[in-house]
């Protein structure tokens, strides 16, 4: 890969970060496809680029992040911090394995069967985005049990599979238990920074992130069109029905490697 794939890469990551259409999902399918790395490679080269737009959610929601510090020391008066702790411990409990099956399988698999995997989760996600369309919450941080909030961190612990949308999912289980759409989208946004962060730990731990030029390179086209795009690209998908993309492109993802095959 040369410097314009990194930035092309950071660029579809810090646009599809988000829409509910899975930007992992997206990326991999880009450097498989298109740039030809392995599975294994793609992943993790994924993975690196949520840094650069988990520094667009940190610049971006600074305010939310230096109160949430301020009120650690004395979280269980604060049910927002609460929340924090709970999903975020639920879904390390439910993300690091499916973290390690992947990694795993990644190196193992060949391109054409991730593809369909991907395509298979796309399908998944689009469902869960359609179910959520009819549901109209109303409730608030303050409204919602210990059992709920760590509900919503176990749905977080499964979308570190590709095809599965972090945002789509979280805000959809919150709007399943009956929060506002505005309160849902803020509290997925939160709950994504210590959920990124671990992930990212792990890869370093693990040796599979390289942090050279062109990788920064790539973390910055995220971070910058990651920032650029968040305001217009949420009330986008608002708006839009992504279940529909989810999916059509899940269902094409799942039928190219076949057809291929019989090809």
């Amino acid at each position: 890969m040369d410097f314009l794939s990194y930035i092309l890469a950071g660029i579809i990551q810090g646009v599809t970060e988000w829409l509910p259409i899975s930007s992992s999902g997206q990326s991999m399918i880009a450097l498989i496809n298109l740039l030809g790395l392995d599975p294994q490679e793609a992943f993790s080269l994924a993975i690196c680029l949520h840094l650069g737009t988990l520094l667009a959610v940190v610049v971006r929601m600074r305010s939310d992040i230096y109160y949430i510090i301020l009120k650690l020391p004395d979280f269980r008066k604060d049910l927002l911090v609460q929340f924090i702790i709970v999903s975020t411990f639920f879904s390390g409990l439910v993300g690091l394995p499916v973290y390690l099956l992947l990694k795993e399988g990644f190196s193992a698999w060949q391109g054409d069967i991730v593809t369909a995997l991907i395509g298979f989760f796309l399908v998944l996600t689009g469902i869960i985005l359609y179910l959520s369309k009819k549901v109209v919450g109303s409730r608030g941080i303050d409204e919602l049990s210990v059992f709920e909030m760590a509900s919503v961190g176990v749905a977080q612990g499964f979308t570190p599979l590709p095809g599965i949308s972090r945002s789509g999912t979280t805000v959809a289980f919150l709007l399943f238990i009956g929060v506002k759409q505005e309160n849902a989208l803020r509290l997925s946004f939160l709950m994504s920074i210590p959920a990124t962060l671990g992930i990212l730990f792990f890869e370093l731990f693990a040796g599979t992130i390289f942090l050279n030029s062109a990788v920064l390179f790539g973390m910055l086209a995220a971070f910058i069109s990651g920032y650029v795009s968040i305001d217009l690209l949420l009330k986008f998908a608002q708006r839009i029905r992504f279940y529909i993309f989810c999916i059509v492109f899940g269902l094409l993802a799942l039928l190219v490697p076949i057809l291929t095959q019989l090809l």
